[in-house]
């Protein structure tokens, strides 16, 4: 089936305590797996699953799918260690505390820097729906200083909830959906997900994204890993634009197995402290005035012809400012994987669209299977798409870096975040009742405590969570767990 047949399948037939769940999570793991040229066996062991949806009460598979998404980068990370000689090994996942590492500050209980947990300041378009003149709902997700003033602007409010609110009812949903778009700002319509196959966007763009696109873009000599790893990473660069979690994430995700991650920030460059403490995890930091000053701007390509990995997830056209495309960066430096994160696709009406994580989950439909299309609601796990695009992001890098060792070549790694959701979505949907009345209970769907890790770093005492899932022979450790924003020295660590 392709996408659009599952998603359908998903919508007629949520699973019910009568119908029985069928669901098989090695198959799924496989499809993921397939679409870049690998599969399960590739670990070189067994891999395993304990628990099962629902393990929180949701219509959305929220431990299947960060089970998938962090056992496919695995078994990738474990494909990789077997091409730099080292031997196979057995991957387990426990889905009963995957959801926790979905968002793993959605409940303040832990991801914590000095005892207390990271949180974010009041704000009225922080997660909140508001209900246009016509009865629809959109997301005003606009939390970012920039973001915010410009949509205070487009509805011509004061910064209080009720203002926004009496603005918003002023305004048709689909027409203030195309002036947030027009303005640069996030503003989505919240969708049935049927209502969402019907649109341009997703008949011409998404239906036939694949869930992570590799493209080779150039040629270049085959770049073999070096030898005396310890861990399957070890000696590769990843040179980072990320900010928010679906882009920043790449650098920890690849950090945590080896890799020196460092991440580069413009001078005033904002970033909510929640995020940058959950998704920098193990990353170097530093600032660069590359925008403005050509002596950074040289640095910073000085940096990209030094590492293997870029990794970026600006709105469109900002890289083609900075000549930064995928074309660009190899002309710089032959044999880069660029790697890139968007909201939409890259291509389509919507292509210039922003937005975050729970944008994607507006317009798939996600929040009024959640709720009703008149009263939607948010998932109990608060973040459900932005540390799969990581995850996925990184599973696709280690298949271009195989391939690069091999027959050479640059390459484009790019993912989705509204595919990421509408992945999601075709996993299967749970009956809100049967959800409801069966997460949590028993041995197979308990919510168990995540396995955490803690570390005394220049930011204080951090407590932060593993990924949970166990690898045998390669389980990744942090070389650096958190640094001060735009600290450290831009340059790279010898290999």
């Amino acid at each position: 089936m392709n996408l659009t047949d599952k998603i359908n399948a998903a919508l007629d037939k949520p699973v019910t305590g009568a119908s029985g769940d069928d669901f098989d999570i090695h198959a799924a793991l496989d499809d993921v797996l397939c679409g870049v040229g690998m599969s399960e066996r590739d670990a070189g062991g067994t891999v395993s699953f304990t628990g099962a949806d629902p393990v929180v009460p949701s219509t959305l598979r929220l431990a299947a799918a960060p089970a998938l998404g962090l056992t496919a980068k695995s078994v990738a990370l474990a494909k990789l260690w077997r091409h730099r000689g080292g031997p196979g090994q057995d991957i387990a996942m426990d889905l009963r505390k995957a959801p926790h590492r979905l968002c793993p500050f959605y409940d303040g209980k832990w991801e914590k820097l000095n005892g207390y947990p990271i949180v974010a300041p009041d704000d009225p378009f922080a997660l909140s729906f508001y209900r246009a003149g016509d009865g629809r709902w959109v997301m005003p997700l606009n939390v970012y200083p920039a973001l915010k003033s410009r949509t205070l602007k487009l509805l011509g409010t004061p910064d209080d909830a009720l203002a926004v609110a009496n603005a918003v009812s002023r305004w048709d949903g689909a027409e203030l959906e195309r002036a947030g778009a027009d303005a640069g700002v996030v503003m989505p319509m919240l969708r049935g997900t049927r209502e969402f196959l019907g649109t341009r966007q997703y008949r011409d763009v998404l239906a036939d994204l694949p869930l992570i696109e590799i493209e080779k873009i150039g040629d270049s000599d085959p770049e073999p890993l070096p030898p005396g790893a310890t861990q399957p990473l070890d000696g590769v660069r990843a040179l980072g634009l990320g900010h928010v979690i679906a882009g920043a994430a790449i650098g920890r995700t690849m950090a945590q197995h080896g890799a020196d991650a460092l991440n580069i920030w413009r001078p005033g460059q904002f970033e909510n402290d929640i995020l940058y403490y959950t998704a920098q995890v193990g990353v170097r930091s530093s600032t660069l005035d590359y925008a403005r000053d050509p002596e950074a701007a040289a640095v910073l390509r000085g940096l990209l012809r030094g590492t293997d990995v870029f990794y970026a997830n600006h709105r469109a056209g900002y890289l083609e400012r900075m000549g930064l495309t995928p074309q660009e960066a190899a002309a710089i430096r032959p044999g880069i994987i660029h790697t890139t994160v968007s909201l939409h696709g890259q291509h389509g009406p919507w292509a210039n669209r922003v937005g975050f994580d729970q944008t994607a989950g507006c317009v798939a439909g996600m929040m009024n299977l959640e709720g009703t299309d008149d009263n939607p609601a948010l998932p109990p796990i608060k973040v459900v798409n932005d540390y799969l695009v990581p995850w996925l992001a990184t599973t696709g890098v280690i298949a271009a870096l195989m391939r690069r060792a091999t027959e050479g070549g640059s390459y484009r790694v790019h993912v989705s975040l509204t595919r990421v959701a509408l992945w999601i979505l075709s996993l299967g949907v749970l009956d809100k009742d049967y959800a409801r009345e069966l997460a949590g209970t028993g041995e197979r769907h308990a919510y168990l405590d995540p396995d955490t890790f803690t570390a005394d770093t220049p930011c204080g005492r951090y407590q932060g969570v593993t990924d949970q899932v166990v690898m045998s022979g390669t389980p990744g450790a942090f070389r650096t767990v958190l640094v001060p924003r735009g600290s450290g020295r831009p340059e790279w660590l010898a290999r």
